[in-house]
């Protein structure tokens, strides 16, 4: 099973935290946030990851270049115009994916617990596919989270600013090959988000529903100190 982690962003929102550090590495519970990453893709049957790098990647590449959890194979690529968006980061991962099935896409900066990632896996076939989580319109994290528009197992739209949602997405994907089709030149420089808007607008995008697993996307100091008070409530439970 394969994986693709997106890890090139700079971490703006966490500076100074991340002036010089790339985000995936900050401390979380005292392991870098990028190895819970890694542990829960591996707990649910992950053996190959990608991981695209580009700001401070080096750091990452060595930080990793040792860390096979649970026997993990570990590929790096880069993003040299990681500033313009992770669609590319995507984009420039298509050659190290397989052109046949599919593969999980994850972030490096979100935190998942394992079911999560295996309930995408679960009967997964040759449809892209996102994680959702059902809110209603008060959920404090629809002010910062995509939100998504589902009816009928489907994910009939995505957007930041949606005002007709019914869900939030988790930033977790199964992909086949179809979502390299859908970067077209005029989304390859922007977010992944507007990718997965085309394809969930064509028809194209399945939703899994996840609500009530944890998932926390660190943005910032706020939500790193979340993920730590979550992580310990979870080791002393």
């Amino acid at each position: 099973m394969h994986a693709l982690i997106l890890a090139a962003g700079d971490g703006e929102r966490l500076h100074p935290l991340t002036d010089g550090v790339p985000k995936p590495l900050l401390n979380l519970r005292g392991r870098p946030i990028i190895n819970h990453v890694l542990d829960g893709l591996a707990a649910c049957g992950v053996g190959d990851a990608t991981i695209v790098v580009g700001y401070y990647g080096d750091k990452i590449r060595a930080a990793l270049m040792h860390l096979h959890p649970c026997g993990m194979t570990l590929r790096f690529v880069e993003n040299t115009a990681h500033e313009l968006g992770n669609a590319r980061s995507i984009w420039v991962a298509r050659d190290a994916m397989p052109r046949k099935g599919g593969f999980v896409l994850a972030m490096g900066d979100h935190l998942v617990e394992p079911a999560l990632p295996a309930a995408l896996i679960a009967g997964a076939g040759g449809r892209c596919r996102l994680a959702i989580d059902r809110a209603p319109h008060d959920d404090p994290r629809a002010a910062e989270a995509t939100r998504a528009r589902v009816e009928g197992g489907r994910v009939l739209d995505l957007g930041k600013t949606l005002d007709d949602w019914n869900a939030l997405d988790t930033g977790a994907f199964w992909c086949t090959p179809r979502v390299f089709d859908a970067i077209t030149p005029v989304l390859r420089d922007g977010e992944a988000g507007a990718v997965f808007a085309s394809l969930a607008r064509a028809g194209a995008l399945d939703a899994v529903d996840v609500t009530g697993l944890r998932w926390i996307d660190i943005d910032t100091a706020d939500d790193l100190g979340e993920a730590e008070a979550v992580l310990l409530a979870e080791a002393r439970a």
